[in-house]
């Protein structure tokens, strides 16, 4: 299953840049650091995950 993506901001004025990635589990990888988000996400995530 791919989620999609709804919404995304940007500040320009910010100097310090992160990559985040959506591992699709309820996890999300930003620059390296994984942040387990699952429970927050509980309702966005298909069943079983």
């Amino acid at each position: 299953m791919v989620l999609e993506g709804v919404a995304a901001h940007i500040d320009a004025a910010r100097k310090e840049k992160r990559l985040i990635h959506a591992v699709g589990d309820g996890t999300f990888v930003v620059d390296g650091r994984h942040f387990d988000r699952k429970e927050a996400m509980r309702s966005k995530l298909p069943s079983g995950l």
